[in-house]
């Protein structure tokens, strides 16, 4: 089963307010132990950030690949989910 976390009445525009709520999530243990946090940014230009103890670039760029993976089942398995 696929965990998506689905941000409910919020604003999603105020991206800084969002990092914010997420770090705090983050120190107050709600996705356990974590050791790698992967950003991307588009501003100017695209930008890609890996924290955290396992933030190596392959780390980072699998972290990503998982992050994308998830998305695309979401909608891949759109409607079939019980």
């Amino acid at each position: 089963m696929t965990n998506l976390h689905i941000i409910n009445n919020t604003n999603l525009r105020d991206h800084v307010e969002k990092l914010r709520e997420l770090a705090d999530a983050i120190e107050d243990g709600r996705y356990g132990d974590v050791g790698c946090v992967a950003v991307v940014v588009l501003g100017d230009e695209c930008s890609v950030f890996g924290f955290g103890a396992d933030s190596a670039a392959p780390s980072v760029a699998l972290l990503l690949h998982a992050g994308f993976f998830k998305l695309s089942q979401a909608v891949a398995n759109h409607g079939t989910e019980k």
